[in-house]
């Protein structure tokens, strides 16, 4: 919900006879929150009602999928790198981290989709891990970058087509709206001036849908909707995406996490300067190479942090941390809250000095507490806990 958009050809007033030469379109809305919130309006050669088959779907280890009864309360480190590419972008998808108000997984696709889907349960973000592609939604084609943030509002019915046929997502599910924070709206809603990023980073559908049978096929078109957290399968005999135009603030975009505008400050600055995104209770933010604090006597690595309301969540992209030893590119660590965390013996004191950084990351907190499913419980890495153990000979990097 960046700003209103407009793609094709809609009527000067919505909810008036609209033709296509002598055929009149279906107008649908897509509104939030009731009829109280953001909307688009959507004109539709063919009714996106009439389908002929509804059946029940399942992907194991993402809908459905099963939590770890026993939880233990201590620092996590799930290792995606172990996981197997398998799929297209729905049933290549693992779900590994959930409370009410999100959830968290990722997506190893290795072939082309052909279904669309559509989440009825939220809001989606999809961070690409490894290279670009394009989203085809009802809203039109959107072509995204490697390392790009993709938007997806709730009940959007999209594929996402990675270069190649293969790619790696880290996607989270907001139950509600995954949206631009508060503090970077004025009142008039724009994007403020001292906000990290600007409409112009925000790109939204290019071009239109348009049947193509080479791409699209012949015959049965199916749709897997998720809502409360099962699947159903919607087939619909004609292509069901094809619409003539639509205008409105409910549609898809991308953001390349190398837009982020990144703060600095004289002494090192909480996480959440790097706030990027907002859901209900949790948000997200991007850490990416930058000028670090320039105080004389500045200790870049972060300090130690004993946070008893949130959980934190860190996907690591690429580059080196200053506060972190034995993650590798794809690790998500999990930071619990009523347990302190910081940097691991020895980076504390080998961060003074350093004036940059190239970390390039994800992270998440989140206000209720996070579970691992066991898909998660069988990747991760059950020694990270004590990975803060000083070693014989290792101290803590104090002595000057």
């Amino acid at each position: 919900m960046i700003h209103r958009h407009q793609l094709g050809q809609v009527p000067a007033k919505p909810h008036t006879a609209f033709y296509e030469g002598d055929k009149l379109l279906m107008e649908q809305c897509v509104t939030r929150e009731g009829f109280e919130g953001p909307f688009s309006i959507l004109y539709y050669r063919i009714p996106p009602t009439d389908e002929t088959r509804v059946e029940q779907m399942g992907v194991p280890g993402f809908c459905p999928f099963e939590m770890v009864e026993e939880q233990p309360l201590h620092r996590r480190h799930v290792k995606t790198q172990d996981i197997r590419a398998d799929g297209d972008f729905l049933t290549a998808r693992r779900t590994l981290m959930v409370n009410s108000d999100v959830q968290i997984g990722v997506c190893k696709a290795n072939r082309p989709a052909d279904r669309f889907f559509s989440n009825a349960d939220g809001d989606e973000c999809w961070f690409a891990y490894d290279r670009g592609g394009v989203v085809e939604s009802v809203y039109g084609i959107l072509p995204y970058r490697k390392h790009d943030y993709v938007l997806i509002p709730k009940a959007t019915p999209y594929r996402i087509h990675p270069e190649g046929g293969a790619g790696t997502f880290l996607v989270f599910e907001g139950r509600g709206y995954i949206d631009i924070p508060k503090q970077w709206r004025n009142k008039a809603g724009q994007i403020t001036m001292y906000a990290p990023y600007t409409h112009r980073d925000f790109r939204a559908p290019e071009a239109l849908l348009r049947f193509d049978e080479k791409k699209h096929g012949k015959g049965l078109y199916p749709l897997v909707i998720k809502k409360d957290d099962r699947l159903t399968v919607h087939v619909y005999e004609h292509f069901p995406y094809e619409l003539v135009g639509w205008d409105g603030f409910v549609y898809p975009v991308a953001f390349n996490i190398h837009d982020y505008q990144p703060r600095t400050g004289l002494i090192h600055l909480p996480p959440t300067i790097h706030l990027t995104f907002a859901g209900n209770d949790f948000v997200i933010c991007s850490f990416v190479p930058r000028k670090v604090d320039y105080h004389e006597k500045s200790i870049p690595c972060p300090y130690g942090h004993a946070s008893p309301d949130c959980d934190e969540i860190l996907y690591y992209v690429d580059g080196t941390f200053t506060s972190r030893k034995g993650i590798e590119s794809q690790s998500i660590s999990l930071h619990p809250a009523g347990v302190p965390h910081g940097p691991h013996p020895g980076t504390y004191a080998k961060s003074i000095g350093t004036r940059e950084t190239q970390e390039l990351a994800v992270m998440c907190d989140t206000l209720k507490p996070l579970r691992l499913t066991k898909f998660a419980d069988g990747i991760e890495d059950k020694d990270y806990h004590f990975s803060w153990v000083r070693r014989e000979n290792e101290g803590m990097g104090l002595s000057k």
